[in-house]
């Protein structure tokens, strides 16, 4: 195993061990927050995240991606960054707060939705002066620091701010201060490591060639936005608050334990690809790896929350989100897709190839503006606009798919056998807690049949792991040292 390697992967396994423990905290805060506020509350938050969402990318400006993806960093470039920074997230800030009477007008909102705009576009500001020190300490591959500040800044800044906030009777507001103390506290965190120059240095040529990759990224990011949140706008704006509120919710059972794994992956994968971009052998085998890895872990974890989707929402979020819980599997299986494809992304974002990303996002937003246009017109509600939002996503991962395939024709195989073997498990998985709840339901309350099918998967996602051999992932993963000694059977493999 080469010391890169080495590096990555335990910098997956600690990554990976603060996703888990931030997922172990969000089970228990949102089941506090269902149960002090209510679903109106968390749709006018949706509502109200949309409009700084919009300039999100562009004050984040790809900073931390150009940090992390830039063969040489000198300290001249930090103080042009820095620079950029400031000013790229000064002028997002101002603009939403000046942009949000109007948002507040499209969405057919409250007039305390301008406020919450307003104060959360101070956001923009925060994350924008934060991205150089989370790319920093990406860069440098101190995967143990960031996933402290990550967790860290999670608990304290936005679990603890909001239950308290919402004790004391702030209601939405508790929501808001939650976000920006998360957004705060994770920038201070980040710079305290760091502690790079303060110093900005206005040389608008460099600053123009570090847009030049950061501006792709940027677009990327605000149309994977677009793609993400146009289900929510046309909820909110065309079903209720209510229902956006539903929504909202649904999303966060169906996608957060998701999001862990494969925000961990891209956190660590980024910089070690980064550092390869030019050898393409090398790129190909960690391609079909980690995508057989991802897809099997992804897709397993949908098939768990789906088929238990509704002894989760009795349990964690109480009787008023009961709507939610038939949201659940769908939006589910369009997260497990679209995160997918984020991980094909990190790999040409390492290799400098963004301007082919913006193309199929492109192709994706078409496809979903034409799905939402024919369910609205349709009248089909919710169901028929999560419909058009996993249409575009089978889009989305198809074109990836054909084009990495292209750039790595050694890989088409065994990527393919990935999916075929994760779909497989998901189905096994769904129909064994299936048949769990069904022997089950007759006789026990609720919380009983959820921790037999709990137990169920369990023994599954041990057995797939332990015995599982032949699974391209398990064996990928085994390889890489990226399980515990008493799985791993065969040698590691040098990456």
């Amino acid at each position: 195993m080469t010391q890169l390697t080495s590096v990555t992967v335990q910098g997956m396994r600690w990554t990976y061990l603060a996703g888990v423990a931030a997922a172990a905290v969000q089970i228990p805060y949102a089941a506090a927050m269902a149960r002090l506020l209510t679903p109106e509350d968390f749709g006018l938050m949706a509502l109200a995240y949309l409009v700084p969402r919009f300039a999100h990318h562009f004050a984040h400006g790809g900073l931390g991606s150009a940090v992390v993806q830039r063969p040489s960093l000198t300290g001249r470039d930090v103080r042009v960054i820095f620079a950029l920074a400031l000013t790229v997230g000064s002028c997002c800030s101002a603009a939403v707060w000046l942009m949000a009477p109007y948002g507040t007008d499209l969405l057919r909102g409250p007039s305390e939705l301008t406020g919450m705009i307003r104060a959360l576009a101070l956001c923009l500001l925060i994350t924008a002066l934060g991205a150089l020190a989370t790319g920093l300490l990406s860069r440098s591959m101190r995967y143990r620091a960031v996933a402290l500040t990550d967790f860290s800044s999670f608990v304290v800044g936005y679990c603890v701010v909001s239950i308290t906030s919402a004790l004391l009777g702030a209601g939405v507001w508790s929501l808001v201060y939650g976000t920006l103390g998360w957004n705060l506290l994770q920038a201070l965190l980040s710079y305290a490591l760091v502690r790079h120059t303060l110093r900005p240095l206005f040389d608008m040529r460099a600053m123009r060639e570090v847009m030049r990759f950061g501006g792709k990224v940027s677009l990327n990011g605000f149309l994977e936005y677009l793609t993400t949140d146009l289900p929510k706008l046309a909820i909110g704006r065309y079903v209720g608050v209510t229902a956006a509120g539903l929504y909202d919710r649904a999303a966060l059972l169906a996608s957060f334990p998701l999001q862990q794994v494969q925000q961990a992956a891209s956190k660590v994968l980024l910089p070690a690809l980064s550092r390869i971009q030019h050898e393409t052998g090398r790129l190909a085998a960690s391609y079909a790896d980690a995508m057989a890895v991802t897809a099997l872990v992804l897709f397993f974890l949908w098939a768990v929350i789906g088929a238990s989707s509704e002894q989760l929402v009795a349990l964690l979020l109480g009787t008023q989100w009961r709507g939610s819980a038939e949201l659940v599997p769908l939006l589910g299986l369009v997260s497990v897709l679209g995160l997918v494809a984020q991980f094909s992304g990190t790999l040409l974002e390492a290799m400098g190839a963004v301007g082919g990303k913006v193309v199929i996002h492109l192709v994706q937003l078409l496809v979903l503006l034409a799905g939402t246009s024919v369910a609205l017109f349709l009248g089909s509600g919710v169901h028929g606009l999560m419909i058009a939002v996993l249409v575009s996503q089978l889009v989305k991962q198809a074109l990836f798919y054909v084009w990495l395939n292209r750039l790595f024709p050694t890989a088409r195989r065994p990527v393919a056998q990935g999916y075929a073997q994760a779909a497989a498990l998901s189905g096994l998985t769904w129909a064994a807690l299936w048949s769990v709840q069904q022997m089950l339901e007759d006789s026990c309350p609720g919380p009983v049949i959820l921790a037999g099918q709990l137990a169920a998967a369990a023994a599954l996602g041990l057995c797939c792991v332990r015995y599982g051999a032949d699974l391209h992932g398990v064996r990928a993963a085994r390889e890489r040292g990226l399980l515990p000694a008493a799985f791993a059977r065969t040698s590691p493999r040098g990456q």
